[in-house]
């Protein structure tokens, strides 16, 4: 309903201050919903609301936002959200973020996680999904899959190609390394690096791919790998996790959290320890295969139903007040 000049962050953040609560106190609603509570919130609202706070990312990755938005995050962001009648957030390792940066109490923050889409991501034969993808990505099996915009050092792209790179010389793993996502800030260095590495013939970069095109992907893929140095929760790791893909993730934040006992972890900041974790699947005997098994298992915990159902209740717990 809004129109492009919204856009703008000045307009944004004015408009969530003043137009918001007019708009609240005309139709006189009951409870005000905000389901990115991280990015803009009203001040003041003439009846209760609740908000989802994803994560404060921008505090465990040095650099990823310019001075302006972190005094925003920093100093603004934290009052708003100590104004909220009740948060949501999507893992513990979030809601210890919230409680030590924003100083909201732990009994005033419920912890709602997010799941995958039974209905797009399930397991399916790897050759016949292989055989489902666009011929214009270029992929070919078999391929180690990452899934994230190309942002550094955030997503940490840079070490995983470093990882793959010494994989390729010291293993002569025959995979692809198929990074899948829209350029973004510091995209050019992950692309240096890429040229750089050596193997820069078996790196694919696929640019923005459609959300049809992300499950046969996952489906096709022998590992999937998530590098990130900070998530609020992780879904991609559970996305694959549903297709029976084996997945090595990061040990930070909430991947560890997400993942349980159905991947291998390293750490993020070390080359070997990621290529490590990868080479352990693909040399392992049996290792696959025992985490294809659990990611499935793993994955079914957790469910958009519960996670809808939940919110609804806190939203009418907030209205009654």
């Amino acid at each position: 309903p809004f129109g492009g000049h919204l856009r703008s962050p000045v307009r944004n953040i004015l408009w969530n201050q003043f137009s918001l609560p007019q708009c609240c106190n005309q139709r006189e609603f009951d409870v005000l919903f905000l389901p990115a509570a991280n990015r803009r919130l009203p001040y003041f609202s003439p009846c209760p609301t609740v908000g989802t706070v994803h994560d404060f990312s921008s505090i465990h990755v040095p650099g990823k936002y310019d001075k302006a938005r972190m005094f925003y995050i920093m100093r603004v962001l934290p009052a708003l959200i100590r104004k909220l009648t009740h948060v949501l957030t999507v893992s513990e390792c979030s809601k210890r973020d919230i409680i030590e940066y924003a100083g909201v109490p732990a009994d005033r923050i419920t912890v709602t996680p997010l799941a995958a889409d039974p209905l797009l991501y399930w397991p399916r034969d790897k050759q016949e999904a292989a055989a489902m993808l666009p011929p214009n990505y270029q992929i070919r099996p078999p391929f180690i899959l990452y899934t994230s915009r190309l942002e550094h050092p955030g997503k940490n792209h840079v070490q995983l190609i470093r990882a793959f790179a010494q994989l390729k010389r010291e293993e002569q793993i025959p995979h692809q390394l198929v990074l899948a996502g829209s350029d973004w800030g510091g995209a050019a260095i992950v692309h240096q690096e890429a040229a750089k590495s050596g193997v820069e013939s078996d790196i694919v970069f696929t640019g923005f791919m459609p959300s049809k095109d992300l499950p046969t992907l996952c489906q096709a893929a022998d590992i999937f790998v998530f590098p990130s140095l900070y998530e609020g929760f992780g879904l991609p790791i559970l996305e694959a996790m549903s297709c029976g893909t084996p997945v090595a993730c990061s040990n930070l934040s909430s991947m560890p959290e997400v993942a349980g006992d159905a991947a291998v972890l390293f750490d993020p900041h070390q080359t070997e320890s990621i290529a490590s974790a990868i080479g352990s699947i693909i040399t392992g005997t049996g290792l696959a295969e025992s985490l294809a098994a659990r990611g499935i298992e793993r994955a079914k915990q957790f469910s958009w139903s519960r996670t809808a159902a939940r919110t609804l209740e806190l939203i009418r717990q907030a209205g009654r007040r």
